[in-house]
Formats: C-alpha cells, sequence, structure tokens
C-alpha cells in the first residue's frame, strides 16, 4: 500500500475516532444540560417540587387534631407565608375543616365532582396540591399564575420512542461531527495540494530557462566542425539528456494541472486527425536514423471526428505515448496511429476510437498493473508520461485501456465521445 494511501487512511480513521469522541461528549452535555434545565425550572427552594407546595406532606404531619381544634406547626406556617400560599382541610362532608390564609374568593363548600376537577388542576384559578388524610383532604394553594399545570399521557410506544431517542442523538451528533470532520480535513488537504501545485509550478518556472540555455549551448556544441568526433558524441548525449529532463519537467507540470483529472477549463471542439498527422511528422522528422517508422490510418468517417477538450493536451498525450514507444524501443519498432469512428449505439453517444501501437518489446508486468489501477494524485517513480496520458484522456471524458499487443509490444485504446 502506497504511503498516500496509509496517510489518508490514518486520516480518515482518526476523523471516525474524533467524530465518536464528539458525538458522545455532545450527548453528555445535551444530557446534562437538559437536565440542568429540568432542574431549575421543577425544583426550588432546597430541592422541593415547584407543582407541589413546599413539604405538603410535612406540613400534613405538622398540621395536627388537639381536641376539637387543628394546630399547624410555626415552620410549616412560615413557609406557607413565605410563598404567599394558602392551605385548608377539607372534612368527609365536603367543608372546610381548618384553613391557613384562605382566599375570600374560596368556595367554603366542596362536592365529589368539586373535588375531582381541582385535584389535578386549579382551584378558581390557584394552582393546587393536594394530600390525602384520614381526617380528609389537605390542599394547597399557590398564587395565581406561579404555576402551571398541564396534563400528560402517553403510550408504551412513546415510551420506547424516547428511549430510543438517546442512541438516535448519538448517531445525529456522530453524523454531524464526520461532516465537520471532514470537512475541515478536507480543506486542509485542498490547502495542501494547492501548495504543492504552486511549489511545483514555480520549480517548473525557474527551470525552464537554464535548460533552454543548457539545450541551445549542447546544440552548439553538438553542431561544432572544430569538434573531435567523440567531443561531438558527448555533446550530443548533453543535448539528448537535457531534452529528457526538459520533458520531464513539463510533464510534472502536465501533472500538476490534472491532478485531479478534471476537464480543462478551456475545454472546446477539437478535432483529432489534424493533430495524428502534425504529431506523427515530428516523430518523422526526428528520427533521422529510421529505426521507428510511423504508420498512420485514420478512417473517412473519422476525418470530422470531434471531441471536447484542450488541442495543447490532446497533442501532449499522443507525443506522450508515441515518445514512450520511441524511447523503450531504442533498438526500433513501428508505431501505428490509427483513427477511427465507432458504430451508432443505442442510448450511446457516438464516439471515436483512438490506437497507437507499437511491436517493440512491451511495458514491464509492474507498470501496467500501475495504469490498470484506480486513478490517484500520487505520481509514480517511472511512466510519468504514461500516467499524463491518463489524465488528459479522463480530463477530456475519455476512457483508456493499456494492453499488450498482438505478438508483443504496447497498445493503448481511447474512446472518446465525440463533441
Amino acid at each position: 500500500m502506497s504511503r498516500t494511501v496509509l496517510a489518508k487512511t490514518r486520516e480518515a480513521l482518526r476523523i471516525v475516532g474524533f467524530a465518536g469522541v464528539f458525538a458522545l461528549s455532545a450527548l453528555v452535555i445535551n444530557v446534562l444540560v437538559v437536565a440542568a434545565f429540568v432542574g431549575a425550572f421543577s425544583y426550588r427552594n432546597g430541592g422541593q417540587a415547584s407543582s407541589v407546595s413546599p413539604g405538603i406532606e410535612e406540613l400534613s404531619d405538622e398540621l395536627v387534631l388537639e381536641g376539637s381544634t387543628y394546630h399547624l406547626g410555626t415552620v410549616a406556617r412560615e413557609a406557607l407565608s413565605k410563598n404567599d400560599e394558602w392551605a385548608m382541610l377539607i372534612d368527609a362532608d365536603g367543608d372546610i375543616s381548618w384553613s391557613e390564609a384562605l382566599p375570600a374568593d374560596v368556595p367554603s363548600h366542596y362536592e365529589m365532582a368539586d373535588v375531582a376537577s381541582f385535584t389535578r388542576w386549579y382551584l378558581n384559578d390557584y394552582p393546587v396540591s393536594t394530600w390525602i388524610r384520614d381526617d380528609g383532604i389537605l390542599v394547597v394553594g399557590a398564587p395565581k399564575g406561579s404555576i402551571w399545570k398541564y396534563a400528560f399521557n402517553t403510550n408504551m410506544n412513546s415510551v420506547v420512542l424516547s428511549i430510543a431517542l438517546i442512541p438516535a442523538l448519538l448517531i445525529a451528533n456522530m453524523v454531524v461531527s464526520i461532516i465537520v470532520a471532514h470537512a475541515y480535513v478536507r480543506r486542509t488537504w485542498a490547502e495542501r495540494d494547492q501548495a504543492r501545485r504552486e511549489w511545483i509550478a514555480a520549480v517548473s518556472h525557474d527551470v525552464r530557462t537554464p535548460l533552454a540555455v543548457a539545450l541551445t549551448d549542447a546544440d552548439t556544441l553538438a553542431q561544432d566542425k572544430m569538434l573531435g568526433s567523440e567531443q561531438r558524441m558527448r555533446a550530443e548525449r548533453v543535448e539528448s539528456k537535457v531534452g529528457e529532463v526538459a520533458s520531464l519537467v513539463a510533464d510534472l507540470n502536465v501533472a500538476n494541472q490534472l491532478s485531479y483529472a478534471m476537464e480543462p477549463v478551456d475545454a472546446e471542439p477539437v478535432a483529432l486527425a489534424p493533430i495524428i498527422r502534425s504529431v506523427a511528422v515530428e516523430a518523422m522528422n526526428d528520427d533521422e536514423d529510421g529505426r521507428h517508422p510511423i504508420e498512420v490510418a485514420v478512417d473517412d468517417e473519422a476525418e470530422r471526428c470531434q471531441v471536447k477538450g484542450d488541442a495543447a493536451l490532446l497533442r501532449r498525450m499522443l507525443s506522450n505515448l508515441v515518445g514512450n514507444s520511441v524511447r523503450h524501443n531504442p533498438q526500433g519498432c513501428t508505431v501505428k496511429i490509427s483513427l477511427s469512428k465507432l458504430p451508432h449505439r443505442f442510448l450511446r453517444k457516438d464516439q471515436c476510437l483512438l490506437v497507437v501501437e507499437d511491436d517493440g518489446k512491451g511495458l514491464e508486468a509492474d507498470m501496467l498493473d500501475v495504469l490498470r489501477r484506480a486513478p490517484s494524485d500520487e505520481l509514480p517513480e517511472h511512466g510519468l508520461g504514461l500516467v499524463i496520458v491518463r489524465r488528459i484522456a479522463m480530463a477530456c471524458r475519455g476512457t483508456i485501456r493499456f494492453l499488450e499487443a498482438t505478438g508483443g509490444g504496447t497498445r493503448c485504446e481511447i474512446t472518446f465521445p465525440l463533441a
């Protein structure tokens, strides 16, 4: 596995781990915040429920009958006074047998229906709570508008759904955190890739000028008749190697521009036939010893075939394919370039097929494996020119295959949709 893949795998695992920790932490914080709000709004005065008078059970315990008179303890009476609350005891006949700070608008007699109504709700708009005693019903009322009382009923399905809410919140938090973390990491990767592209572009620009000077000087020395044959051969070798370096720098720059095999910005309809003939003529002119003849075959229907792309990039792609055949077969080989229009098929856009094939020794197995794998932004140590060929083809919406030619050699098939 390559270093880039390992790095991205580790980064993905870090994202998932971060998302899990973040989601769990967010869930805990959510629960704590909800609990805090529930506690703040449901409890007051030393932890007593706000919907029930402070210490109603204790108040009932402090309300004792001595002879025929009820007496309320001092602590309970002060608690009622402090909260502006009142209390009364209704006997079995519905009459008030005892009261404390009873408002004037509270009735003095109650039927069973009245008791059933105010037990859970309000009594004359006073929010009340009740406590059943052996000698009647103890009622404690709070000031009007101080407590909101409501009914809440649910079935068991809702209870089960409420229990499932916690894992649902956990999953939701995790999904959100993954999205946020992925967006952050993607932005980081984008910034890193942008810095890399700018660096390669700057280096290519800075190296281009000295390479051009070196290539010119080497060519001048190679043409100098005053030098001996051995010196001229060395000059020609220097010229060749400088040309290779210049070509490599150009390849790096193109690969940098096509890092993600995106469609070229200046894509437009481009005729392939003239580019094929131009590249073939240039290759034949460079083939001074005649070891690498070029054969071109363009079908009549393919003469007018146009693809959507960039003419300079397509020319670069074809030059790299021809140059690869020449460079890897110094003993000589025949390079065949053909262009044909594929038969029309139902529900498929018209296509053309570009084939570049040689009868040389062919590509090594490991290089073929690299070219057949899924594209990535990682540049190989060898075969950069063919990787660029694949990226240009994909950038022009083409599909490409590298094969072993019949009888040996290398065969490259590129299928383009017609513009």
